[in-house]
């Protein structure tokens, strides 16, 4: 029970923690910005197939989710609690990465959901474990919040280098289509994952989380169903799939939005998109310092509440069809984009660490399985939701003439559609309790019961 004081990791030490972010961020937005339009277009599954079989597929994590979850809390190796997951990783993810990264002209359904479901396991078991490390490594409140900024800081740069792929082969004489673009970024994956997945497991240590009393001894339904039913994390939960929804709609039409609303090529949209994660990652620190400063609701609030705004700026710049207008408007969303993503995350581990001060069991394997599998339903819901309604109420058609109405009916589910999302996870965010004084009142609790223990053990003794 006694667990000595934990330290903050050194920033070389979280740097290679956080650069399992690099293969992460290939399950994120490239996906939606790039793999959604490559096989609704130039494979040929079409818009409506295309976000159907994706809402279908991000299902499969409803079951996976959960069981990796329990693993992770329950199975324990010489290499601690997750380092053996982040190895398993490597082959399902490598592997699963090439075949839907690379897929042949006129694949089929049948091929689609067949790698992207091994994808999405080789994804669920890497982030699963990743983001069930940072309460045993975290040493206070606000350490979460850093613990979970530098992962984000990495996977935007990893975002940006991979949406730049457009743009950057050209400089190197290498003219291709989206076929070898796609390609491009999941050889940069494939080469990446091993090496991210090395440093991580050589130098981040594995702990026990303090207030852990024992191991997870069976697979049950009861503490993931008492996981949502705690009012704190139901919130956090609902929130999750707000903003999930919100990001996926966007990421799915923003090719769409660039193109046949204002006019850019692929290299203007790659530069807009990396200028977008610029602002993002520039925009980190301020997001961090107001959630240290205030608390990690209220900088969760103000993010996502100017995330709303800024994507309703969209609608009345389309008429003017001007690529500068977009490019602007697209600096100013970016600057809000990743805090939503960190805060969430890091509010999630003081949950599982009052839940191990109240139980004695390290749950973080279910809550965070609970929080990506929201995740991953609100990215499923936009993908299947955001293509149909663009599909059957803009009647809006990729790759072929469409009306003025069309294209501003397409902008107009781009805009208005997230912005609700997110000014609704705003207003919950609001009434979030974990507060900052709650989290030390834990804290000190945990304090005692370390001090009780090791007084009984001494009396025994």
């Amino acid at each position: 029970m006694s667990v000595p004081e934990l330290k903050r990791l050194s920033l070389p030490r979280v740097l290679a923690f956080a650069g399992l972010s690099i293969p992460i961020a290939g399950v994120g937005l490239p996906v939606g910005v790039y793999l959604a339009p490559l096989y609704a277009n130039e494979v040929g599954l079409g818009l409506e197939m295309t976000g159907v079989l994706f809402m279908l597929l991000r299902f499969w994590d409803i079951f996976t989710d959960p069981i990796m979850g329990y693993l992770v809390d329950r199975v324990r190796t010489p290499l601690g609690r997750v380092r053996h997951w982040i190895i398993l990783s490597v082959p399902v993810l490598g592997i699963s990465t090439f075949f839907v990264y690379m897929p042949p002209p006129g694949a089929g359904a049948g091929y689609f959901i067949w790698w992207m479901l091994i994808f999405y396991v080789g994804f669920t078991i890497l982030q699963t474990s990743r983001a069930a490390w940072v309460p045993e490594l975290a040493a206070d409140y606000d350490d979460r919040s850093r613990l979970f900024l530098w992962p984000e800081v990495i996977s935007v740069l990893a975002m940006l280098f991979l949406l730049a792929v457009p743009a950057i082969l050209p400089l190197f004489g290498i003219e291709t289509d989206r076929f070898g673009q796609v390609a491009v970024m999941g050889w940069i994956l494939i080469i990446a994952l091993p090496l991210v997945a090395a440093l991580a497991c050589f130098f981040v240590p594995d702990p026990p989380l303090k207030g852990e009393a024992r191991n997870v001894e069976k697979f049950e339904l009861k503490p993931f169903i008492a996981a949502m039913r705690n009012p704190m994390f139901s919130k956090l939960l609902t929130m999750e799939l707000l903003g999930a929804l919100a990001i996926s709609v966007t990421a799915a039409n923003y090719l769409f939005v660039a193109e046949y609303a204002f006019g850019a090529n692929d290299a203007q949209t790659s530069i807009a998109l990396m200028l977008f994660f610029v602002m993002a990652m520039v925009a980190l620190p301020f997001w961090l310092w107001l959630a240290n400063k205030t608390e990690k609701r209220n900088a969760y609030f103000v993010a996502v509440t100017m995330s709303g705004v800024c994507f309703m700026l969209f609608i009345p710049l389309a008429p003017s069809g001007n690529y500068s207008a977009f490019l602007i408007a697209s600096l100013i969303a970016g600057i809000p984009f990743s805090a939503p993503i960190f805060l969430a995350r890091a509010m999630t581990a003081d949950i599982v660490e009052q839940q191990a001060a109240a139980t004695g069991e390290n749950r973080a394997g279910a809550h965070y399985a609970l929080l990506t599998s929201l995740n991953k339903v609100g990215s499923s819901l936009a993908f299947g939701v955001g293509y149909l309604m663009v599909g059957q109420l803009a009647r809006f058609r990729p790759g072929q003439e469409n009306t003025d109405s069309a294209i501003f009916g397409l902008v107009l589910i781009f805009g208005l559609l997230p912005a609700f999302l997110y000014i609704a996870a705003g207003l919950i965010a609001r009434t979030y309790p974990l507060t900052r004084a709650v989290q030390a009142e834990t804290a000190r609790s945990l304090e005692r019961r370390v001090v009780v223990t090791e007084a009984t053990g001494t009396a025994e003794n």
